[in-house]
């Protein structure tokens, strides 16, 4: 059986999975200060020697990896466009993202998976193709490349967020009915929205786990590190806090907000409730109150990872993305 191992690089998080056939190994690691900013990875050198002594320490006998690209290191749209052929699509694709990318197409790799194949009604012939498609700097994929072969893996795909998601939809084998999969991340949460296995929107909030810290560095008055420490193993109680609590209630009126419309402007599938995924999800606290406030309901990622025990299920929705990376 085929390894591959995802990767999901974070500001405070470097998240890991191994697939054989199913999810084998996660790893949640803490990523060395300084070392991702707002999504971009500030030295490739440094994060390859990360990665390399992860690699010993964890024992990735895994030579195939593949990295989920954060939005700020690739664009990716989804857009219905005329039938075409392959080739055509090549040549046009470029094209679609010129309102977007910085520089000449011609710094970028392409890419896309068809969503859907509308046909003409009266001639039942093809007429329009929906697509998801990405586009990447080709000088960033070359440095990612050499990032992961000097820490002794070999970098075979790169895929947004979005697709990573699908991937894990379809892993866990229930397409027919409307997910939401909430990232509770360091410095954003996000509400991924999908129809069935088709990506629909995403909602970013420009607060996570990052807001918890500080509120907790805060109320014992040390520094974020020694906070972070506090609220993984809940010191005193302090996931807890009324500070905390306003955050996840912030959280809860968010994502119900943007559940709401989504529901009442795209005549899509109804949004019954929410998995919980990110590094957040691991946060007892934070999961008791967003099912107590939330009127939808939360669930958490079993339904993806059905082998996993209950532990298991948590480490493993922490790296949702990686894991639906490491699907290829």
């Amino acid at each position: 059986m085929k390894k591959t191992i995802g990767f999901d690089i974070g500001a405070y998080t470097v998240h890991a999975a191994v697939n054989a056939g199913g999810v084998t190994q996660v790893v949640n690691a803490h990523a060395p200060d300084g070392l991702v900013r707002e999504g971009h990875i500030l030295s490739f050198e440094a994060m390859s020697e990360f990665l390399r002594e992860l690699r010993k320490a964890e024992k990735l006998r895994v030579k195939d990896a593949a990295m989920v690209l954060p939005a700020s290191e690739c664009y990716c749209r989804r857009f219905t466009t005329a039938y075409m052929s392959a080739e055509q699509l090549k040549f046009n694709l470029p094209y679609e993202f010129r309102d977007f990318i910085a520089g000449e197409k011609e710094d970028y790799f392409y890419d896309y998976a068809v969503v859907d194949v509308l046909y003409d009604q009266e001639s039942g012939e093809p007429k329009e193709l929906d697509l998801m498609a990405s586009a990447v700097k080709k000088k960033l994929t070359e440095d990612l490349a050499a990032m992961f072969r000097h820490a002794g893996f070999k970098l075979t795909a790169l895929m947004p967020e979005e697709l990573a998601y699908i991937n894990l939809l379809r892993l866990g084998g229930d397409i027919h009915h409307c997910h939401c999969l909430l990232d509770l991340g360091y410095t954003a949460v996000k509400l991924f929205i999908f129809n069935g296995d088709r990506f629909e929107n995403v909602r970013v909030m420009d607060f996570g786990c990052a807001s918890l810290v500080r509120a907790v560095a805060d109320h014992f008055g040390v520094d974020e590190h020694v906070a972070a420490a506090y609220i993984e193993s809940d010191y005193n109680g302090c996931t807890r806090l009324p500070q905390c609590v306003d955050i996840y209630n912030a959280i809860a009126v968010e994502v119900t907000k943007a559940a709401n419309f989504y529901r009442f402007n795209s005549g899509g599938g109804e949004i019954t409730h929410v998995h919980l995924g990110g590094g957040g999800a691991k946060i007892a606290a934070m999961r008791d109150i967003l099912r107590q406030v939330m009127t939808l309901g939360t669930e958490d990622m079993g339904e993806f990872f059905p082998r996993l025990s209950e532990d298991a299920v948590l480490e493993a929705s922490a790296a949702a993305a990686a894991v639906g990376a490491s699907i290829q």
